[in-house]
């Protein structure tokens, strides 16, 4: 049975365990401070970056602010094009919905891309409860599901492991479940990338059903978006027959030009890449160029809730980067199974007590407190969620809470002693004076409390006052002020933060009795009710680039050999000639073509080629060395080729079973940036954006090109004039 986390305990107690594991640190230090580093050189290239955050802060604010008509448009158009959208309330009724669809497949075993939203809903479990195995094809999910762990980030779930330890798991587990690990594995990066390809390949050739979530959902196309880097969720997403998405309601846009603005600040906030090497983006079901049937699976379970209160809608914007953890001073020593659910760092920190409105246990009442409040994950956050803010709130309620519920606790007491010190002059007076004492004492720290307060001084230092107070300072320093003013009567409750009451009820659930689609859209009509719709985004950052066809060509160059993928230029005379020396330098026996690349293309070409005029078999596929395809558009700054299955590119799975890609590109397909290539394209279509060979950076942060995608990357660039 797959492994959960337990919800029972609080944030400290977990806490302790990480504290206490000394390679563990290590490795999320280097982690950490290594994506860090990363995030913020791509982010510096962007003179724009400030004003694509706030576009992408106001593009979410205004499509929560609509959710409820923007899920309606979205299913409409999935079933346009022939997809089924589902409604589920929470986790059970999600779960049911998938454990249905997987049963009418007749199947027992699915493949699976990274998602957050089924990790929060426990899919796996509820699948294994009813004879199904679901197998993650992520590499960090793999590493976790083999070793029968939990996830500790949001993007590298496997960040708390060294490739020592992943080299063990793989040898000790793998046979369990498929092909074994080569007996001489080493712990080299590439070696285990390379084992789990193997492990994985037969899998994705001949899985029936796959399960994925999305990163983004399209409502004026009923497009789906997924970001990946490995290939994995390409063969999820282009091979199996049927195609289950899970996807929370909260990661709906307006429209397709919304990707303009999250294509630019996902992957540099997530992985500190200009782009992610592989984007999948597609509409509905696809026979012949993807799946047959697809489902969508839209989940409330709780963002309902969290769409009714402010603070709840601003966390509602996470489009789960993870950003946040990769600053976080209290993520860096303590991991991400500290938080006790799949949603670890300060995101976590916020986003799972707004979900989980209702229930108090000691880990929702816990996690707000998990934060030094020091504001990184706010300046990092790509969409501008003041998370400090929310935590302190949060804080807030909890007290309360706990002032109703034990008006005699221990801390409560103390506290009313303090608030009663700080509202009387007379007892402040004293107060200081008793402080001078101890600062005369010469203590450095106030180290030592007798019971109970001990609890307190055993996990801090409290420096000690001063041997002059700032007013005696004052007085010395300003003889003809007046220093011994009266404190005004409410001095007290200004200390305290203005959070309003606490929310005994859970809002937006009126519908909580409703099932399915009806239940779901009361509630979040019911949420929006008293808020005022937010206004269209502005569109203030760069929508076009400046340079010439030269200069683009020479970027996109750059580009491409920064992800190492091979890159020529020749003119139109000489493309034949190149394509026939790339084929011979990868020992190519083989080629496919889409049916409609020009013969003129291939005329030089010795080795077998195979149109795609069957079309080809995935066995046949999965035979051939290369593919030769043309391209839609090309993204300089990000060095991204989009194919959308259009002229000379063909089906999705061309570009994608070959170990072997050689795309062509002339001058006039290259873009500078990317609101312009998104404007070129055409939103129905399905798209594939390549930057570099597939890659993974999950074992040590160290980069690996080829694992379940192409290896090779050969890059054609045909200049107008030379």
């Amino acid at each position: 049975m797959s492994r959960v986390f337990d919800t029972n305990l609080p944030f400290p107690t977990l806490a302790r365990t990480a504290l206490a594991d000394a390679q563990l640190r290590a490795n999320l230090k280097h982690a950490t401070t290594t994506i860090r580093e990363k995030r913020l050189r791509v982010v510096g290239e962007l003179d724009d970056w400030e004003e694509l955050r706030s576009a992408g802060a106001a593009i979410k604010d205004f499509a929560l602010g609509h959710l409820d008509e923007l899920c309606v448009e979205f299913e409409r158009n999935v079933q346009a094009r022939g997809g089924v959208v589902h409604w589920a309330r929470d986790a059970a009724e999600a779960n049911a919905i998938v454990v249905g669809l997987v049963q009418a497949t007749g199947v027992d075993s699915v493949v699976k891309v990274k998602s957050m939203a089924t990790a929060e809903i426990e899919l796996n479990t509820a699948l294994e409860s009813h004879g199904i195995i679901a197998y993650e094809t992520d590499l960090a999910e793999l590493i976790v599901q083999l070793g029968d762990d939990l996830p500790s980030h949001i993007l590298v779930p496997a960040i708390h492991k060294n490739r020592a330890q992943i080299r063990r798991i793989f040898l000790d587990e793998m046979g369990k479940s498929g092909l074994a690990a080569p007996a001489d594995l080493s712990d080299d990066p590439a070696a285990l990338a390379g084992a789990a390809r193997a492990h994985l390949r037969q899998r994705f050739l001949s899985a029936k059903v796959a399960i994925s979530g999305a990163n983004f959902l399209v409502a004026d196309t009923g497009a789906v978006v997924v970001v990946e880097s490995e290939g994995n969720g390409r063969m999820c997403l282009t091979l199996p027959e049927t195609l289950i998405s899970v996807v929370g309601v909260e990661k709906i846009l307006p429209d397709w030009r919304s990707l303009e603005v999250f294509l630019q600040l996902l992957p540099r906030s997530a992985t500190g890449e200009r782009m992610n090497p592989y984007t999948s983006i597609f509409t509905g079901a696809t026979p012949g160029n993807g799946p047959s049937n697809f489902h969508v699976v839209l989940i409330d379970n709780g963002r309902s809730s969290a769409l009714a209160e402010e603070s709840g809608r601003d966390v509602l914007r996470c489009i789960r980067c993870s950003a946040c953890l990769n600053v976080c001073p209290v993520y860096e020593r303590t991991g991400g199974h500290s938080y006790g659910n799949p949603y670890p760092g300060p995101i976590g920190a916020v986003l799972v007590p707004q979900l989980r409105r209702g229930v108090r246990t000691q880990l929702e009442d816990s996690l707000p407190y998990a934060s030094s409040l020091c504001g990184a994950c706010y300046v990092a956050c790509p969409v501008k969620i003041d998370i400090p803010k929310i935590l302190v709130r949060l804080r807030s309620e909890v007290v309360d809470e706990k002032r109703r519920e034990h008006p005699r606790d221990p801390e409560l007491v103390a506290m009313k002693m303090v608030e009663k010190g700080f509202s009387s002059a007379r007892v402040m007076r004293r107060l200081v004076a008793a402080g001078q004492v101890l600062g005369r004492l010469r203590v450095r720290r106030l180290r030592y409390l007798p019971p109970p307060l001990s609890r307190w001084s055993a996990t801090r230092d409290a420096p000690l006052p001063p041997a002059t107070s700032f007013r005696a300072w004052f007085a010395q320093t300003h003889p003809d002020a007046n220093v011994d003013l009266p404190l005004p009567r409410d001095f007290s409750s200004s200390l305290v933060h203005d959070h309003g009451a606490i929310h005994d009820a859970t809002p937006g659930h009126v519908g909580r009795d409703v099932p399915g689609r009806d239940g779901v859209l009361s509630s979040l009509a019911s949420a929006l009710a008293a808020h005022p719709s937010p206004p269209p985004p502005p569109r203030a950052f760069r929508l076009t680039g400046s340079r010439d066809a030269r200069e683009r060509r020479q970027l996109l160059r750059e580009r491409l050999v920064d992800y190492r993928a091979n890159v020529v230029e020749c003119d139109p005379a000489s493309l034949a000639a190149t394509i026939a020396s790339l084929l011979a330098a990868h020992h190519s026996t083989s080629v496919a073509v889409p049916t409609d690349v020009p013969d003129e293309w291939l005329r030089e070409v010795s080795v077998r080629v195979h149109r795609d005029d069957g079309p080809l078999a995935t066995a046949e596929l999965d035979a051939i060395d290369s593919t030769l395809t043309g391209c839609a558009v090309a993204v300089a700054e990000t060095g991204t080729i989009v194919l959308d299955s259009g002229e000379r590119q063909g089906r999705r799975v061309l570009s994608l079973v070959p170990d072997h890609l050689i795309v062509v590109i002339d001058d006039a397909q290259i873009v500078e940036v990317v609101p312009e290539a998104v404007a070129r394209l055409t939103p129905d279509s399905s798209q594939t954006w390549i930057s570099g060979p597939s890659a993974t950076s999950d074992i040590e942060l160290e980069r690996v090109e080829g694992v379940h995608g192409p290896r090779r990357l050969d890059v054609i660039l045909v200049a107008a004039s030379r």
